[in-house]
């Protein structure tokens, strides 16, 4: 018997964004589809695996953990895969990132690796771009100003992305508990997105189409009257608003309630899980709403509170993409496997 003799393409970080890891109106046109793709049965997520360092939600937010979410994405796609992500909040003070990953992709008939690479800018990626996604679905028609908390990493993204599912977007505020931070952000944000971005106080937020919160608060930093009528509200963190915010809302959506009730640190998870919610006041799925299953926003007048929770199903589709224009460009480090 000959021998068996099969290889790995291993991209780095450089390599992931050339390929277009990084390229967000292609992250939000991934994601769109894949949701319509769970929406319509054709993915695989099973429970995402997560090893805290922590007793506690308040240990893990400085002890930190480190996730694996597999999944396999049908349609087009057609891979199976899983992001590897570790998350330690003390590496800001030693000059590192947050957050790190590696997305591992396996062909679904053999099961067999076919791709190792960077999942960072991935993750970072598809992070913002389901918060685009909602903004394409679930904002007021021709939202134009949008209120964001927070000035880190993942704001940058999301105001990225959210630029591409509103491209009527002309305005942005941030508020930052660090001056200087804020005023950085703004500054370099403006110059990414070609738009006015401005630090604002909070309560400007009410005045704005859409709100989001992209912070580690452990406690609410929203209120529902930090909304205008008929505002999309985007919560990307944990127990970032007060529960009224959920309960006075027109419309309450998320990506996968599963996820978002068993993780319970959202506002909407905590009112269900602690009874002061019932669960059918979660009008459904972002999914759902893109293929047209349930209604999204019928009316400007509406204000509409969305949560996510992220899969791991929606790195394995952006990296699927990469792969396959790596392969077609010859790009990449070929590794011996077997």
């Amino acid at each position: 018997m000959s021998e068996l003799k099969l290889d790995l393409l291993y991209l780095n970080r450089d390599e992931v964004i050339e390929l277009g890891g990084e390229d967000m109106t292609l992250a939000v046109a991934d994601m769109e589809s894949l949701l319509a793709l769970r929406e319509q049965g054709d993915v695989r997520v099973p429970d995402k695996v997560s090893m805290n360092f922590g007793k506690t939600i308040a240990e893990e937010k400085t002890m930190g953990r480190i996730n694996a979410m597999p999944g396999y994405v049908g349609g087009d796609y057609h891979m199976a895969g899983m992001k590897w992500v570790g998350s330690n909040p003390g590496n800001l003070a030693k000059g590192l990132p947050r957050a790190s990953a590696i997305t591992i992709l396996n062909e679904p008939e053999t099961k067999f690796p076919v791709a190792i690479m960077d999942g960072t800018v991935i993750s970072n990626t598809r992070t913002g771009a389901i918060g685009g996604l909602a903004v394409k679905f679930l904002s007021k028609k021709n939202a134009k100003t949008l209120f964001i908390f927070g000035a880190g990493l993942i704001a940058e993204y999301m105001l990225e992305a959210a630029k591409v599912g509103c491209p009527t977007l002309s305005q942005i505020y941030v508020f930052d508990l660090v001056k200087e931070r804020t005023e950085s952000f703004a500054q370099r944000m403006t110059k990414r997105l070609g738009i006015s971005v401005e630090a604002a106080e909070k309560a400007k937020s009410k005045e704005c189409d859409i709100v989001v919160t992209a912070t580690g608060a452990a406690s609410p930093v929203v209120s529902f009257d930090d909304l205008g009528k008929g505002a999309l509200y985007i919560n990307f963190g944990g127990y970032e608003c007060s529960y009224d915010t959920v309960s006075k809302a027109d419309k309450r959506f998320v990506d996968n309630w599963r996820a978002v009730k068993h993780r319970n640190t959202a506002a909407i998870a905590k009112m269900v899980n602690e009874g002061v919610m019932d669960e059918s006041a979660v009008n459904g799925e972002l999914g759902a709403v893109i293929t047209g299953a349930i209604p999204g926003r019928t009316s400007d007048e509406e204000t509409i509170y969305f949560n996510c929770v992220g899969m791991g199903i929606e790195d394995v589709a952006i990296a699927t993409r990469v792969y396959r224009k790596a392969m077609a460009e010859q790009k990449g480090t070929v590794l011996k496997y077997w």
